[in-house]
């Protein structure tokens, strides 16, 4: 190590060592003012290499840039990333240099050489095929000196952060949709500022505050006011992030993390407000919200959750007050839970739209006969929908993908 560079011979510049020292000894031995003159040419010409190899990579400088699509960036697309490399001296031009980058993985590039003053910049694709947060760097800077007789490493140790999302999937006919509300049906509640918009005929899950007594009165049959209400409407998305068995289906898990972000990016698409919670151990929430800058907290906290929660999911629901969940809920389960009935059926006569995308984990099993299997996942699906959730589900290999041209509920 010479001042922060690393140094190495390259073959040419061994020979030209053993040659140095093999002709001084020859010199030394035989006592040729020639011998030794040519020893010292050869150990020179090293020196001097070292010196200008030395003075040339002290003088370079390096950047990496990072365009505002690189930090948010989706799992399994590739990104690229600038590597800029700058020569601050005002005299001497670097050498050919390979600059090597620690991404997902180490990249290397090979630049041109760099005039005084100048720069020359490299575009490097870099794939992350996971969610996550990731730190990039060191990088690592490689040139010889002019003879080609020594290479020069010199490390940049500064790092930057790049979030990693989950991959987000278009959900085409997904039940929610944006707009106003309508107060008195499914999915609403009473709230200010609401403006009577008419009757209709009252259905299952309507809040009963709204029926209207005196056509209930006069006609024998129960009606319900309808408001336009002007505030968006929301949803919490609750996420399954139980732990499972010795451990998770780290596929399965993946599609229901992705799952809950392509229903938060289908929510702010329609203008609709959105919550997140999670049955991961630390209990991860963020919300409500509804602008940008919420839904990439939003997303930041699905690009780092685990699976490795204790909590049911009916459990959380449970927990909370129905009031505190929006218009709807929105559930993405991986596992059979028996008390999830029980909380879709109390979500449901709150009068809130309930939707349960079930995440079959079964079917990411290989191997595995799945007879049974299927026929519990079957009736624990009817169940939840026995209970008033709209239902779709997740299988392997169709992922996330799946739930586009799943329209109907179970």
């Amino acid at each position: 190590m010479l001042r922060g560079l690393a140094v190495r011979p390259t073959s040419r510049g061994w020979q030209a060592l053993v040659a140095g020292a093999a002709v001084f000894v020859v010199a030394r031995l035989i006592g040729t003012t020639q011998f030794h003159q040519l020893a010292y040419l050869l150990l020179l010409l090293v020196v001097a290499a070292l010196v200008l190899g030395a003075a040339v990579l002290r003088g370079v400088a390096f950047e990496r840039r990072l365009p505002e699509e690189v930090r948010r960036i989706t799992a399994g697309r590739p990104a690229e990333v600038g590597l800029v490399i700058s020569n601050r001296s005002r005299l001497l031009w670097t050498p050919r240099l390979e600059v090597e980058d620690v991404l997902y993985r180490p990249e290397s590039a090979a630049l041109p050489p760099v005039a005084p003053g100048g720069q020359r910049r490299v575009r490097v694709a870099a794939t992350f095929p996971r969610r996550g947060v990731y730190r990039l760097g060191p990088a690592t800077v490689r040139g010889a000196d002019p003879f080609g007789l020594l290479v020069f490493s010199r490390v940049f140790r500064e790092e930057d952060e790049v979030v990693v999302y989950p991959e987000v999937h278009r959900l085409r006919g997904f039940p929610v949709r944006g707009g106003e509300a309508r107060a008195g049906s499914r999915g609403s509640r009473g709230r200010h500022g609401e403006e009577f918009a008419g009757l209709r005929e009252y259905q299952r899950g309507d809040d009963r505050r709204h029926i209207h007594w005196k056509s209930l009165a006069r006609t024998g049959e129960l009606f319900v006011k309808e408001f336009a209400l002007h505030a968006p409407r929301g949803y919490t998305v609750a996420l399954d992030l139980r732990r499972g068995g010795l451990r998770s289906l780290e596929a399965a898990v993946e599609d229901a993390v992705s799952a809950a972000a392509s229903v938060l990016a289908l929510l702010r698409e329609e203008g609709l407000g959105f919550r997140l919670l999670c049955t991961d151990r630390a209990g991860s929430e963020v919300g409500p919200g509804q602008d940008e800058r919420s839904y990439w907290q939003t997303m930041r906290v699905l690009a780092e959750v685990r699976a490795d929660g204790e909590v049911e999911l009916g459990e959380l629901l449970l927990a909370g007050e129905p009031s505190s969940f929006g218009e709807g809920v929105i559930l993405v389960c991986r596992h059979e839970e028996e008390g999830l009935r029980a909380a879709v059926g109390r979500l449901r006569e709150a009068g809130l739209d309930v939707v349960a995308v079930l995440v079959a984990e079964h079917t990411y099993r290989g191997g595995v006969s799945r007879g049974g299997r299927e026929a519990r996942f079957a009736r624990f699906a009817s169940g939840l929908g026995a209970a008033g959730a709209r239902v779709l589900t997740v299988r392997h290999p169709e992922g996330v993908s799946g739930l586009g041209g799943q329209r109907g509920a179970v």
